[in-house]
C-alpha cells in the first residue's frame, strides 16, 4: 500500500508537464498541483490521530485508500484547472491519512527495528517510482495517454483490500491527544525532515521540466530520463536499508546529504541528456535516503508516541511539499527555473546544520518526557 501511495504521490510532478502543454499553464499554476497534494496531506496530518481514535486504524487504512483512489479518478477526468487542482487536493488528503497510518503501524509493530522497517518500506515506495516512469513511457509509446498510467494503478488497493479485508491491524494504547508532549529533540529532527522533504520535492516536482528547459528534449523524453533519478532512489534506499541495521540513522543521513549535494553539482550545469542522467541518478541515491532516515530519527525520539509523531511528521513534511514547489514555480516565473532550483543546495545545507543540532539535542534531552 505504501508503494501504491508513492506511485500516486510522485505522479503530479510528472503530470504537470503534460498539463502545461494541454492547458497552457504557467510554472506557478503548474506548481499548484504539487501544492494541492501537500495541502491535503497537511490536513491529513492534523486529523490522522483523532480519526484513528474515532474509527480505528484498520478502517482508517482502507477508507483513506478509497479517498486517494477517488481523487485519482477526478484528476484523470478533469479538463480545467479547478477540477485538476481540486482532485489532487483530495488525493493528498487520502494519501496523507494512508501514509500516517502505515508509518505508525510499522513503528508500533517493529519497535526497535522501526528504522529498518521504515527504510525497507520506502525501498518498495521507490521501486514504484521506477514503475511509474515505465508506465508513463509505455502509455506514451502505445499512444494511450498519461491518464491510463494512473487509472491502471487503482487495481492495487482493490486487490489488497480483498485479500486482507479480515486482517487485524492493531493500534497501540493511544495517549490522550490533548496531553501529548513530544520532546524537544523530536522537533529539531522534524525541522531537518522539513528541509530534506522540501529538497526532494523541488527535484521530484520540477526535475522533468528542468530537463525539458535546459537540455532541450521533448516532454516524454524528459519524463523517461527521470528514470535515472527514481532508479537512484531505489539503489540508495536498498543500500540504506542494509546499512541501517548496523549504523545510526543520523550518520547515514549525513552521508546522504553529501551525495545529494554532489548530484546537484552535476545536474545543474548539464547541457546534454547523459550529464542530466548522471546528475539525476546521484541526486536520487542521496535524496532517496533523506526522508526515511530523517523520519526514523524523528520517530525514535518519541518512543511510545508513534501515532502522534507520525501524524506531526506528515503534517510538517506536507507543509514543506506545499511551500517548496510553489516557491520554485514563482521564482522560475520571475527569473528562470535554473535559478529557482538553487533552493535545493540551500535546503541541503540547512538540513546539515539541523542534523548537527539534533545530535547535540540527543545528548542533552531525554528521549521521552
Amino acid at each position: 500500500m505504501l508503494a501504491w501511495f508513492a506511485y500516486l504521490q510522485a505522479a503530479p510532478g510528472l503530470v504537470v508537464p503534460h498539463l502545461r502543454d494541454e492547458l497552457g499553464l504557467s510554472y506557478s499554476v503548474g506548481g499548484l498541483h504539487i501544492a494541492a497534494f501537500a495541502a491535503g496531506s497537511l490536513l491529513a496530518g492534523l486529523a490522522s490521530s483523532r480519526l484513528e481514535l474515532a474509527i480505528g486504524r484498520r478502517h482508517l487504512l482502507w477508507w483513506s485508500a478509497a479517498l486517494l483512489a477517488v481523487g485519482t479518478v477526478g484528476l484523470t477526468a478533469g479538463h480545467v484547472v479547478a477540477a485538476t487542482v481540486g482532485s489532487v487536493l483530495v488525493m493528498g488528503l487520502g494519501g496523507g491519512l494512508l501514509l500516517a497510518t502505515i508509518q505508525a503501524t510499522l513503528a508500533d509493530h517493529h519497535h526497535e527495528l522501526s528504522t529498518v522497517a521504515l527504510t525497507e518500506a520506502n525501498v518498495a515506495a521507490s521501486v514504484s517510482y521506477v514503475v511509474l516512469i515505465g508506465a508513463f513511457s509505455l502509455t506514451a509509446a502505445l499512444d494511450l495517454g498519461w491518464r491510463s498510467a494512473l487509472l491502471v494503478s487503482l487495481i492495487v488497493p482493490v486487490l489488497f483490500w480483498w485479500r486482507n479485508r479480515r486482517l487485524a491491524i492493531e493500534t497501540s494504547a493511544p495517549p490522550d491527544e490533548e496531553r501529548v508532549r513530544l520532546p524537544r529533540a523530536f522537533w529539531v529532527a522534524a525541522a531537518v525532515l522539513v528541509c530534506v522533504t522540501a529538497a526532494e520535492w523541488c527535484v521530484t516536482a520540477w526535475g522533468a521540466t528542468f530537463v525539458v528547459d535546459e537540455v532541450g528534449v521533448s516532454t516524454d523524453t524528459a519524463v523517461s530520463l527521470m528514470a535515472g533519478y527514481f532508479g537512484g532512489v531505489v539503489v540508495g534506499r536498498t543500500v540504506g536499508s542494509r546499512l541501517a541495521r548496523r549504523h545510526d540513522p543520523s550518520r547515514l543521513l549525513a552521508v546522504a546529504l553529501g551525495v545529494a549535494g554532489a548530484g546537484f553539482v552535476v545536474l545543474w550545469p548539464s547541457a546534454g541528456p547523459a550529464e542530466a542522467v548522471v546528475g539525476l541518478t546521484l541526486l536520487g541515491v542521496g535524496i532517496g535516503n533523506l526522508f526515511p532516515m530523517a523520519l526514523s530519527l524523528a520517530v525514535s525520539l518519541a518512543p511510545g508516541l508513534a501515532g502522534a509523531a507520525s501524524g506531526r511528521a506528515v503534517m510538517m513534511t506536507s507543509l514543506a511539499v506545499l511551500v517548496a514547489p510553489l516557491t520554485v514555480g514563482a521564482l522560475a516565473d520571475a527569473t528562470s527555473l535554473k535559478i529557482a532550483l538553487l533552493m535545493v543546495p540551500v535546503l541541503l545545507v540547512l538540513a546539515a546544520s539541523g542534523l548537527a543540532a539534533v545530535r547535540r539535542a540527543r545528548r542533552s534531552t531525554p528521549a521521552y518526557r
